[in-house]
Formats: structure tokens, C-alpha cells, sequence
């Protein structure tokens, strides 16, 4: 008899900052997580985040957050390690040395951490997936025809993906959307396959968020958050939040409080019938508690039963994966039509830095 052998809490916290494949991009998150992985206090302080809560995001927006609004910690010598808080040309100390700067700032603001981490929750604040919501409402384009249709977006954290339409684009050196906005996205194309024409979009009938703790974008407190949970070797990704707050801040898009599993039936109710509806959410599903995530994608499912659904996710790596070189990594750009059918659309970098298109099967 195979005796199953069950992770402890704690044991997936030090797996998650023993693993930290999501920070490709900071090299000074990467060198924090092995330091944490390998000290209880730190451990501890991670583990206090509530369920579902993805532990090294939440863990080092806390810290990020101290260093960019306290003043007290704003002079800590871990300050000197990150880019986001050096004066213009200057240079961050060598990531793989600020372990023990991490450890000394810890102990001395341990009861800010706490507070921060037992209260916060990972927001979006990449505003490049605006471009993942685009490309899709792009490739069902034609198949709504002059029907307009009623958008929700799952996890919207400040609304700034509903505000899409706003925004310029620029795909694979091609122009799309309103080139004299202050919020430009830029990302690299690859792949075969065909690209939709981005600017032959359907008719917004409606559009509301959906978030357990929305974003206010008039917030001083809450915009400040979302600018910690930016990586701090990621300076123009944090100019491009800051702009595209400023905008959105002129017109936020309506926002609904509460768990999708609680709201999204009652949304679902009060949508006209038989009006299409396109649902989106991106990296979202990766913070919902195990146990819940059926009654996530039921509650997602109910937004069909009155209308046809288009459910559109960034989330999960393809499987399988259907490129004949899969070696750049990536998530689905995956869409289930009305139908049930499921079909990957692209696939593409978790923050929609680029986009690889998939040669038609």
C-alpha cells in the first residue's frame, strides 16, 4: 500500500520561494527567494498571507511597498538593492548580496509586514494584458457580427484592462488602437499563425469588473499597492501603471466587491437575455484555494446560462503544447466559445510581452 504524503502550509510556502519560476525578469527577486526559502522568521512572515494568496508575490509586495511610502524605511540599506528606488543612472548593489539586508529590514519592520500581508491581496497591475483582451475580442469578432456584447473581467483589480479600448497597441511593429494615448503597449510578435485585425472589435454593450478587494484609482493608498506589487527591476512597467491609472482615474469602469463565486450568478441574472457576454481573467485562477476552484469556473460557466458565453483566460501553460518548439515557455491565450468548444488562440508571456500566433490545424 502507497502511503500519500500531504504538503504542510508551510511546506508550500518554502516550495514556492525554493521554486520562484515566475521572476524570470528580476534577478533580485530570484537571489530574496532563496534567502527566504532558508530562514523561518521570513517563512513566517510569508506563510501570513490569506488562502489562495500566491506567498512570494504578496510576500515581497509587502516589502516593496515599506521601501517605496515609509520614510523610516525608505533609508534601510536594502533600499540600495533595488532599482525602483535609485535616483536616475545610478546603479543597485548586486542582487546576490542583499540577503542579509533582507533579513535585518525584516526584523525591524516585521509588524508592518505582517499587518501588509495579512490584509493585502495580489492585485493586477499589468496593464499589458489589455493587449491579451484585445486579440481576443478581435478573433470573435466576426462571429458576433453587429451583435454588441457585455464584457466582464474577473479579478480587475483597478478596472485597467476594461479600459482597453483606450489604450494604443503596437503588434509585431504594427500600429493599432488610439496612437495619441498617454498608455502605449508594446510587444513582440512571433508564430505563423494568422493575427486579427485589433481594430475590428465588437460593440461594447456593457463592461464591469469583478474583484474581491477592487482597486480604488482615486486612492492614493491603494494605487500606491498596486505600484509595489511591480517588480523593481521593471521601471518602465511602473511608468506605464502610473499612466494608465491617470487615465482610467478620468472614467473608472464599474466595479463589483465581492468573491466571483458570490457575484457572478447574481451578474449573470441581470444581463439581457440572449445578449452575448465574453468573460476574461488573467492570472486569477492561480490565486483561488484548491478547493474552490470548481465552484470558480462553475460560477464563470453561469454567466452562459441566460446568453452565449465566450470565456477568454490567460493562465495555464497549453497542454498540450502546440507549437513544434515550445522552448519559450508562456501561457494560453485560450478562449471557450458559446459552443464549449476550447481552442488556444495564442500563446503568450504572462505579462503579454509578446505573443506567439499558432499556424491554423
Amino acid at each position: 500500500m502507497t502511503t500519500k504524503i500531504t504538503e504542510t502550509p508551510r511546506e508550500r510556502v518554502r516550495r514556492a520561494f525554493t521554486e520562484p519560476g515566475e521572476f524570470r525578469t528580476s534577478p533580485l527577486y530570484r537571489a530574496l527567494s532563496r534567502t527566504v526559502a532558508g530562514d523561518e522568521a521570513l517563512l513566517d512572515l510569508a506563510a501570513g498571507g490569506r488562502p489562495g494568496q500566491y506567498p512570494t508575490f504578496l510576500f515581497f509586495g509587502a516589502v516593496h511597498h515599506l521601501l517605496l511610502t515609509d520614510a523610516a524605511a525608505a533609508g534601510d540599506p536594502l533600499a540600495a538593492y533595488y532599482p525602483s528606488l535609485l535616483p536616475p543612472g545610478a546603479t543597485a548593489r548586486p542582487a546576490e548580496e542583499a540577503g542579509p539586508a533582507l533579513v535585518d529590514f525584516c526584523a525591524r519592520h516585521a509588524d508592518a509586514l505582517r499587518a501588509l500581508i495579512g490584509t493585502r491581496l495580489v492585485q493586477t497591475n499589468q496593464v499589458q494584458r489589455a493587449l491579451g483582451l484585445r486579440f481576443g475580442l478581435a478573433a470573435i469578432a466576426a462571429e458576433l457580427g453587429d451583435r454588441p456584447v457585455h464584457l466582464i473581467e474577473v479579478g480587475t483589480s483597478a478596472g485597467l484592462n476594461l479600459r482597453f479600448d483606450r489604450y494604443g497597441y503596437r503588434l509585431g511593429g504594427r500600429g493599432y488602437g488610439d496612437p495619441d494615448s498617454p498608455v502605449q503597449l508594446v510587444a513582440e510578435l512571433y508564430g505563423d499563425g494568422e493575427v486579427p485585425d485589433l481594430d475590428a472589435l465588437p460593440r461594447l454593450a456593457s463592461v464591469v469588473g469583478v474583484d474581491l478587494n477592487p482597486v480604488d484609482v482615486l486612492d492614493r493608498e491603494d494605487r500606491q499597492w498596486l505600484r509595489a506589487l511591480v517588480w523593481p527591476e521593471n521601471q518602465d512597467q511602473g511608468l506605464l501603471l502610473a499612466a494608465a491609472l491617470d487615465l482610467v482615474a478620468g472614467d473608472p469602469p464599474p466595479i463589483l466587491a465581492g468573491d466571483a463565486i458570490d457575484v457572478l450568478p447574481g451578474l449573470a441574472a441581470s444581463l439581457p437575455d440572449g445578449e452575448p457576454r465574453v468573460v476574461y481573467h488573467s492570472a486569477t485562477r492561480m490565486h483561488v484555494p484548491a478547493e474552490r476552484l470548481d465552484a470558480f469556473d462553475a460560477a464563470i460557466a453561469s454567466l452562459g446560462d441566460s446568453g452565449p458565453l465566450w470565456w477568454l483566460s490567460v493562465e495555464e501553460a497549453p497542454d498540450p503544447d502546440p507549437r513544434t518548439d515550445p522552448s519559450r515557455g508562456g501561457a494560453s491565450l485560450r478562449l471557450r466559445g458559446p459552443d464549449g468548444d476550447c481552442r488556444d488562440l495564442a500563446v503568450v508571456e504572462g505579462h503579454l510581452r509578446w505573443v506567439e500566433t499558432l499556424a491554423a490545424r
